[in-house]
C-alpha cells in the first residue's frame, strides 16, 4: 500500500476518534442547557371520538402550532366527555400541572361539528369556536380548526386571547347522556377573604384516571461509548474494543452514525516469527428506528466498515535468520599403502568446497492492508433517564476484501470471511425541536 494512502487513512481514523471524544465532552453541556432554553408551554387536550377524528385533529393542530415557537404538551383523556361546567376547572388544573400558559381543548365527539375550547392559565372564562362539518367535508373542517388553533396559540404566547367567543358555561345544559358520576358539577366553594391563600387546583378526574401523555421524541443527536467485540481470524479468534459512535436522526425514523473502535494490538505468531496485529476500524451506519412498548426502541439497518490493518514484526522476528555457516573444506586424500603422499603441487592441502545450505529468507517488514466489509445490524435501546439510554447491538459482518498474501510467510494472516459482531454501551442524546413536516407526520 502506498505510504501516502496509509498516512491519509491513519489520519482519518485519528480525526474520527478526536471528533467523537470532543462530542462526548460537549454533549452533557448541551443536554444541561436544553431545559434553560425551554419555550412557552401549551397543553393540547382532546376528548376521544368513535371515528378517531380526535387523533387526526390533534396531529393537524400540532403541526400548525409547533412552528410558532411554543412547546406543545399533548394529553388524551381516556374518560368520556364531561359536562361543559367541568371544563374550566379541569383546564386550569392541566395548565397548573404542566406550567402552561393555556389549554386548547378539542371536542370531536359531537355529530356535525368540531369545537375548540380555550382556557387561559388562572383565567375565569372559557372561549370557544364551533366549526360545522358538512357531509364528506371532514378534512376541510379539520384544516379550519387547525388554522384557528394556530392563531389562538399565537395569542396565548403573547399572553391574552382576543379573537375567540366567550362561552356561557353557567347557562349551558349538561349532556346527561355522556356524564359519569365524577363529571357531575361540584357545589360552589364558599367565598374566601383577600387574606386567604388561593387553593392549589387539583388535577382533573380525566387526567387522574388514565390520561396518557404523548410519547417524547427519541434522541436527535447522540453519542455512544461502550464495548464491542468480534471474531477476526484464526490467529486472533476474538478481539475486544472500546467503541465510540456519533449519530444524527434528521427524522424520528431514520438514524445515521459514524463510529470508531479502539482495538488493542494483539501479538500473533511463534518463537521464530511473531508480529503485532494493529487495527483502526472506522464505520458508517444507516438504520430505521421503531418505537416499542415501555419506552424501548429498535434500530435495524446496515453498516459499512473500513479497517486499516497493520502487521508489525517484532524485534526477535526481524533478526531470526539463521547465521551464516563456514564453507566446507575438503580433507586430504588418504595415501595408499606403500606409496608416498602426493606432493603439494598435485593436491591442494586445504582445498575448499561449497556447502549446500537452505535458502535464507529476508527479514520481514511491516505490512499494511485496508479491508472493507458490510454488516446487517440490529440495536435495542432502553431508557435509563430522559437523556441516557442503554444500547445493545448484534450483527453479522461480511468481509469484501482480503489481505495481501504475497509477503513474508511469517506475516501470514487469514481473516474470517464472516464475523459475528456484539456490543453494549451507554448513549447520551438530546432531542431537538421537530420541523413542521416531521411534527405533522407523527
Amino acid at each position: 500500500m502506498p505510504a501516502a494512502s496509509l498516512a491519509l487513512a491513519l489520519r482519518a481514523a485519528r480525526t474520527a476518534a478526536s471528533a467523537a471524544a470532543c462530542a462526548l465532552l460537549a454533549l452533557p453541556a448541551a443536554a444541561a442547557d436544553a431545559p434553560r432554553a425551554a419555550q412557552p408551554v401549551l397543553v393540547l387536550a382532546a376528548f376521544p371520538s368513535a371515528d378517531r377524528t380526535d387523533k387526526r385533529a390533534v396531529d393537524l393542530v400540532a403541526a400548525h402550532v409547533r412552528p410558532l415557537g411554543v412547546r406543545l404538551q399533548i394529553v388524551r383523556p381516556d374518560a368520556p366527555r364531561p359536562a361543559l361546567q367541568r371544563l374550566l376547572p379541569d383546564a386550569r388544573a392541566l395548565a397548573e400541572a404542566w406550567d402552561a400558559r393555556g389549554v386548547l381543548w378539542i371536542d370531536a365527539g359531537s355529530k356535525g361539528e368540531l369545537v375548540l375550547y380555550v382556557v387561559e392559565r388562572d383565567g375565569d372564562q372559557v372561549y370557544g369556536r364551533r366549526i360545522p362539518v358538512a357531509p364528506g367535508q371532514t378534512a376541510t373542517a379539520l384544516e379550519s380548526l387547525a388554522n384557528i388553533a394556530g392563531a389562538v396559540a399565537e395569542e396565548l404566547r403573547e399572553g391574552h386571547v382576543a379573537g375567540m367567543t366567550r362561552v356561557d358555561v353557567a347557562a349551558a345544559a349538561p349532556d346527561t347522556a355522556s356524564l359519569t358520576p365524577e363529571a357531575v358539577p361540584a357545589p360552589a366553594a364558599p367565598p374566601r377573604t383577600p387574606d386567604d391563600a388561593p387553593p392549589r387546583p387539583r388535577a382533573p378526574a380525566a387526567l387522574q384516571q388514565g390520561a396518557r401523555r404523548e410519547p417524547g421524541r427519541l434522541p436527535t443527536l447522540a453519542l455512544l461509548a461502550g464495548y464491542s467485540g468480534a471474531n477476526f481470524s484464526g490467529e486472533a479468534p476474538w478481539q475486544s474494543a472500546a467503541a465510540l459512535r456519533a449519530s444524527w436522526a434528521p427524522v424520528d425514523r431514520a438514524v445515521f452514525g459514524l463510529g470508531y473502535e479502539l482495538v488493542p494490538s494483539t501479538s500473533v505468531g511463534d518463537e521464530r516469527f511473531a508480529f503485532d496485529l494493529v487495527r483502526h476500524p472506522v464505520s458508517t451506519s444507516g438504520q430505521l428506528r421503531f418505537r416499542l412498548p415501555l419506552g424501548l426502541d429498535l434500530q435495524v439497518g446496515a453498516r459499512a466498515s473500513v479497517d486499516v490493518v497493520q502487521r508489525v514484526p517484532q524485534g526477535s522476528a526481524q533478526s531470526s535468520a539463521p547465521p551464516a555457516q563456514e564453507p566446507l573444506r575438503a580433507p586430504l586424500p588418504r595415501p595408499l599403502p606403500g606409496y608416498p603422499p602426493p606432493p603439494p603441487w598435485m593436491w591442494p592441502p586445504r582445498a575448499t568446497w561449497p556447502r549446500m545450505t537452505p535458502r535464507q529468507l529476508p527479514p520481514p517488514e511491516t505490512q499494511t492492508d485496508v479491508l472493507f466489509s458490510v454488516a446487517p445490524v440490529a440495536e435495542l435501546g432502553y431508557p435509563l433517564t430522559p437523556w441516557l439510554r442503554l444500547k445493545t447491538m448484534l450483527g453479522v459482518d461480511v468481509l469484501l476484501t482480503r489481505p495481501d498474501a504475497s509477503m513474508h510467510p511469517g506475516l501470514a494472516l487469514q481473516p474470517d470471511p464472516v464475523r459475528i459482531l456484539a456490543g453494549m454501551g451507554l448513549e447520551l442524546g438530546v432531542a431537538l425541536p421537530s420541523p413542521p413536516a416531521a411534527a405533522g407526520a407523527r
